[in-house]
């Protein structure tokens, strides 16, 4: 080989404050080398030329990053002659720095860690992405790492994970995952294990409660908004209905979300965790980082494993990195973790479809779709995200019901979860809402009826399938995903392989949906359009009108391996109408509290009407000119009632019924008694109800102890029940149940054996107040309220025919000072109560009283005054030669003196108050 001399290529430090066009590399290169020249093994180089026909013409060249479609750091692995043209370069390259001080630092190698071991303290390792956190001086990194071929890449860590998401707004409808759980109440997650990425989440909370696996990866910290995701993806409901998550049955556990990377291949194996929440966002950045990188890995490297991550609270910030810098309610997704492609991005929506502002938007920093599909919150993503994480866990566990126990990949799981969205927002695909918003119903049923199909593709074949569709339907949808191999940090563009998908009518070819990602507010909002994608690993054709016979036909026309892919495909039957909420499982309004949507799912369209029946007789119009097309209607006030009621829809000549549901509010319960030998629940009548289910709470749900007409339950020995939480729901005639009390703990009432509370409350104008309030009057014979005189009680009142919880008594002629009450409760089997009220000073006649007297040297004696015009009357203490020992300003009513430095003897005080004096004795022992 010819060897010839190349010019040093002078780069100033590359970091994220410049632009990242490779000219400015060029501009300060010294004369570009020609053609047919000499590569030497071992060193990098900057190269000019399409990356595809480099990758054909130069096997042993490997692609380290693309600055652009043309220019592309490339590594040589043999000596040998290059056409295109090529730079030398120094090591700068490697450095992206975000501009803020810090010594530990993400270095990414070809393989291994040995150079880094040698120099640096690695704090922590990803071996599957090659990434090391290490800990250094920039100087030292700068002369020490470098320089060192095996590193690629080295930027500081400047990751923040925080959450995006406070309260729970739980509500399953929306998303149509009520519909499932009615239909298939087997499919509760029950073999699935579903891992949560932040802090811990309360493992013994009471929907939570005996599911949790630990993983050895948990955060030190157990904090509210991880229990709330895992109620969201897994809530038993034992709490309320609004407890009540996706994956009623599914185990949990958790990893720390510190470092916002995944967890090691090895820990995904172990557990078995086949879906992964991420309801966190970091600091916003427009790249292809260390993060997106490493979770690119992680699903590559693991098929089934799907990574689920919130869009991001964000949506009213403006960028301030990248091609979409300073333009408004786009390109803020919170973080690079966000700029994956392998993974799933959730935004949200509002039970309507609207989009909340708050909520953050795509491109990704190449303009790729992101969020891929939106799901119900109107408070924060990280809500939307395990709302999909559970959706996906009930999907997965259909598909291994399915396949003999075999896990579901995970680009399957992506292509039925946006295949099956519903549009919402703009037309078609956008960049604020993705795909649609996610219907669990149609991508189960796709599921269910097996409407996908998969292949390997190597690069420049064609795969082919035919769908045969019946004559009676239109709007074909077809996704195609596929899990693509990592990019590079810093490429321009994330996608590797290149897959096309077109449909085949036999007359002509229909194109997939593209957006367009040029950086400008009209391109961004442009609605979409047909063309060849070559950005997104997800691609969608749909046809309103489709012929009876189509050819999917994937097409590899640029990949650098044979590349796995999945399809999925779904239609609508015409004239449908179809109920979606209520189902015969539902209540309205859902949580008791709130109005409702009716929501439905048909292909007529026009006028219908809407009534409903108490009786099934009477019909009672509500709206008679619904546009079906909405999908939904608002109830706002349903009837008061506690029943059984059904709703239709007439359209025409034709009626559809719903299943009969409930109307109800949520029932009142508390405790009558809790006593050493039993316990009585109380609850107010619901209409309606022929009986009353009594439940607590088991190993993981509520159970039932007992079936009643009354409406109340004494229990023996109530120490027995193995929980001391309860909650009691109604049962119609028709054993329809209605809204259960929200789950109690007994103990916790406030309420003990028959008392709430006995307390006094002084009033110097009538006396002194008895308040007493009982959990109840059952059982109870008479009640007494006595007076402590000092020499016995005194019986003030006695009442022998209880009929309330409530009792209120006067004594008008309490002692002047110190007053002690109490309650006597006989029973009407011959038990009895006492109960002592504490004590209270009444003082309307006498000025003030001292106690205890004579006192402890050394102790404090308490002065009590009635009421001064003076609210701050003096009172001075002098011995028995009159000099003052001591003078103090009486605090309020009560006020506490000392008596350190008093020897024993006689002292007298006097109080000056009101322009009198007032004076007495006290004895010191």
């Amino acid at each position: 080989m010819r060897g010839v001399v190349i010019s040093l290529l002078m780069i100033v430090l590359w970091d994220s404050s410049h632009s990242q066009n490779p000219n400015h590399y060029i501009d300060y290169i010294t004369s570009a080398l020609g053609h047919d020249v000499e590569i030497r093994f071992g060193k990098y180089y900057l190269i000019e030329g399409n990356l595809s026909d480099i990758k054909d013409k130069y096997l042993s060249l490997e692609i380290i990053k693309s600055y652009d479609s043309r220019h592309h750091i490339v590594y040589a692995n043999s000596d040998l002659m290059i056409e295109n043209k090529l730079w030398n370069i120094n090591d700068h390259w490697k450095l992206d720095l975000a501009g803020i001080s810090s010594t530990q630092y993400y270095v990414i190698t070809k393989g291994g860690n040995g150079i880094l071991s040698k120099e640096f303290e690695i704090l922590k390792s990803y071996p599957s992405s090659n990434t090391y956190l290490v800990e250094g001086s920039l100087k030292d990194i700068k002369e020490k790492l470098l320089p060192q071929g095996d590193v690629l890449h080295i930027t500081d860590k400047v990751v923040i994970p925080r959450v995006e998401a406070r309260v729970i707004d739980l509500n399953l409808n929306p998303n149509r995952v009520n519909k499932i759980h009615h239909l298939y109440p087997e499919l509760n997650g029950s073999t699935e294990l579903v891992s949560l990425q932040e802090n811990q989440f309360r493992d013994d909370d009471i929907d939570l409660i005996n599911r949790s696996q630990l993983s050895g990866l948990e955060s030190e910290f157990v904090d509210n908004h991880a229990t709330e995701m895992a109620t969201i993806i897994g809530g038993a409901g034992n709490s309320f209905v609004t407890g009540k998550g996706v994956a009623r049955d599914a185990s949990l556990t958790s990893s720390d979300f510190a470092d916002a990377m995944p967890d090691s291949d090895q820990a995904y194996i172990d557990m078995g965790i086949i879906v992964q929440n991420h309801s966190y966002g970091i600091n916003r950045t427009n790249e292809y980082g260390v993060q997106a990188r490493a979770f690119d890995i992680s699903a590559f490297a693991n098929r089934n494993l799907l990574h689920v991550f919130s869009s991001g609270n964000e949506g009213l910030e403006v960028s301030t990195d990248g091609q979409y810098q300073g333009i408004e309610g786009y390109a803020n997704l919170t973080g690079n973790i966000k700029m994956a492609k392998n993974t799933l991005v959730v935004g949200s929506v509002d039970t309507v479809g609207n989009i909340p502002s708050f909520v953050s938007k795509g491109p990704t920093y190449d303009g790729r779709v992101k969020p891929e599909v939106v799901s119900y919150s109107v408070v924060g993503s990280s809500n939307s995200a395990a709302l999909v994480s559970g959706i996906t866990t009930l999907l997965q566990q259909q598909y291994r019901e399915d396949n003999g126990g075999q896990d579901m990949p995970s680009a399957l799981v992506k292509a039925l979860l946006i295949n099956g969205a519903e549009d919402v927002g703009p037309k078609g695909p956008d960049f604020l809402t993705g795909y649609g918003n996610v219907n669990a119903w149609n991508s189960l049923q796709s599921l269910r009826n097996s409407q996908f199909a998969s292949g390997t593709i190597a690069n420049g074949d064609t795969d082919t399938f035919i769908v045969n569709i019946p004559s009676n339907v239109r709007n074909l949808k077809v996704t195609l995903v596929w899990t693509d191999p990592a990019a590079n940090i810093g490429d321009f563009k994330a996608l590797v392989n290149d897959l096309d998908l077109r449909l085949d009518d036999g007359s002509s070819e229909t194109l997939p949906w593209i957006l367009d990602p040029s950086p400008n507010i009209s391109s961004l909002s442009s609605e979409a359009e047909r063309g060849i994608d070559t950005l997104n690993n997800v691609e969608q054709v749909t046809i309103a009108n489709p012929a009876s016979t189509y050819t999917i036909e994937v097409d590899a026309s640029s990949i650098i391996s044979d590349q796995e892919y999945f399809v999925t495909w779904q239609y609508e039957i015409e004239n449908q109408f179809e109920w979606d909420f209520p189902t015969g499982s539902d209540n309205m309004p859902y949580n008791g509290e709130t109005g409702s949507y009716f929501r439905w799912s048909t292909t007529k369209e026009g006028i219908g009407a809407f009534s409903y029946t108490l009786d099934g007789n009477n019909w009672i119009l509500l709206d008679d000119g619904i546009d079906l097309s909405e999908g939904y209607w608002r109830w706002d006030s349903p009837p008061s009632i506690n029943g059984a009621v059904k709703a239709k829809m007439t359209i025409g000549s034709e009626a559809f019924e719903t299943d009969t549901f409930t109307v109800s509010v949520p029932l009142k319960a508390s405790v009558g008694f809790n006593c050493a030998d039993s316990l009585m629940i109380k609850w107010d009548q619901s209409d309606n109800a022929v009986n009353y289910i009594v439940s607590s709470l088991g190993e993981k749900r509520m159970e039932e102890l007992t079936n009643t007409s009354d409406t109340f339950l004494i229990i023996s020995e109530a120490s027995s029940l193995g929980d001391t939480r309860i909650s009691i729901q109604p049962v119609l005639n028709d054993e329809n149940k209605l809204l259960p009390t929200p789950t109690f703990d007994f103990t916790r009432q406030g309420v003990e054996c028959y008392v709430s509370t006995f307390f006094q409350t002084v009033s110097l104008d009538t006396g002194i107040y008895l308040n007493l309030t009982l959990g109840t009057f059952y059982g109870i014979e008479s009640i007494q309220f006595q007076r402590n005189n000092f020499n016995g009680y005194t019986t003030l009142a006695s009442f022998d025919d209880v009929s309330s919880d409530e009792l209120l008594y006067l004594d008008a002629e309490p002692i002047q000072g110190y007053n002690e009450h109490r309650a006597i409760i006989r029973f009407i089997n011959g038990e009895m109560l006492t109960l002592y009220s504490g004590s209270v000073y009444y003082l309307t006649e006498i000025p003030l009283k001292i106690f205890p007297n004579p006192v402890q040297s050394g102790d404090f004696f308490t002065v009590i005054t009635k009421e001064f015009e003076d609210r701050t009357p003096l009172l001075e203490v002098v011995d028995q030669q009159g000099a003052l020992v001591h003078k103090q300003e009486i605090q309020g009513s009560q006020d506490v003196i000392p008596t350190g430095g008093m020897q024993s003897g006689i002292y007298y005080y006097r109080m000056k108050a009101d322009g009198k004096i007032y004076t007495g004795r006290i004895l010191i022992r």
